[in-house]
């Protein structure tokens, strides 16, 4: 009788556990949500990563991080929206390579409705009930770099413009709202020179390179992107002209120089916000809450002066693994 007892006690703990094991294979998984940088492994784009990662933990929710390689390389991010599509994730916070080219993709994503939070630039697409965007404000931007240059210009000089990309609304609106900016606040510093953005450093390097052997000797280069930054930055100290020209760059990516007067300033953008926001919105979105269409995030100027605030530590969280601890 004893033995049947302990038998039947240990059936009934077998088929608890089993009752137990079932029961938590059925619990479903957290939601993911996937974010499409421009490129991995950027001091523009990490931040954004740790800010995506601690919305994401707050609310229970996983991330699926990934992007191509290079920021220009526009098929392969798109091949990757379209496997993020058929994995059925449940929402999508992207940062296009080019307004165009990620149109037609973005509005496939929006057919199969699922919540889409696109950041970096506007696509031309209307805001609706799956789609909103969180920027960088371009035309803030803008002028931070005219007063910027105008401040350590006196106000007389010339300018020469590298890294235009007609590809990106985002970078139009930059450029526009510099030189708008440059006409009506500093009349006497002239725009003598313009060049398009390239597809990388050593080429943007190129670009500076034949400016600085051309002739033209501008007072300051203002540099529209992270590569043309980085590539103007190269030129100068090829040609040992980093004291003699000023440069202001955009999209945080060269910072070291800053130190040392190599690089005067750069317009940086506080992805860290931007990433949050966007999954904020993503959560907000699947809970079947109203948000904001567009919202804009204000950029910084960082200089010597200001390299080591909290502020600038903040922008420049990259530990996406520990949010912002």
């Amino acid at each position: 009788m004893a033995m049947g007892s302990v038998v039947f006690r240990r059936a009934g703990v077998a088929i608890a556990g089993s009752l137990l094991l079932i029961l938590s294979s059925c619990k479903p998984a957290p939601p993911t949500v996937a974010v499409i940088p421009r490129a991995c492994g950027t001091a523009l784009w990490e931040p954004a990563h740790a800010g995506a990662e601690e919305v994401a933990r707050a609310h229970g929710m996983t991330v699926y991080w990934n992007a191509p390689t290079l920021s220009n390389d526009v098929q392969k991010q798109i091949g990757l929206l379209e496997r993020i599509v058929r994995k059925r994730y449940r929402g999508i916070v992207l940062a296009p390579d080019e307004t165009l080219a990620l149109r037609t993709p973005v509005q496939q994503v929006l057919a199969k409705h699922i919540p889409i939070v696109v950041v970096g630039t506007e696509l031309g697409i209307e805001p609706d009930h799956n789609l909103s965007y969180v920027l960088n404000d371009e035309v803030s931007g803008g002028q931070l770099a005219a007063r910027r240059l105008g401040e350590i210009l006196g106000g007389e000089g010339s300018v020469a413009v590298l890294g235009l990309d007609p590809k990106l609304w985002s970078l139009t609106l930059r450029e526009r709202s510099f030189e708008e900016t440059l006409a009506s606040e500093f009349p006497h510093i002239n725009v003598v020179a313009r060049r398009l953005g390239q597809a990388g450093v050593a080429q943007e390097q190129e670009v500076a390179e034949e400016l600085l052997q051309s002739g033209i000797t501008p007072s300051a280069i203002v540099a529209l992107s992270a590569d043309a930054t980085r590539g103007a930055y190269y030129a100068l100290v090829e040609f040992k002209q980093t004291v003699a020209i000023k440069l202001i760059g955009f999209d945080q990516d060269l910072v070291p120089p800053i130190r040392n007067g190599g690089l005067d300033s750069v317009i940086v953008q506080n992805s860290y916000k931007i990433g949050r926001l966007a999954m904020e919105q993503i959560y907000r979105r699947l809970r079947g809450e109203t948000i904001s269409e567009k919202t804009l995030v204000e950029p910084e100027l960082l200089t010597r002066d200001n390299i080591d605030s909290d502020a600038m530590h903040q922008i420049f969280t990259a530990h996406w693994w520990q949010g912002n601890e």
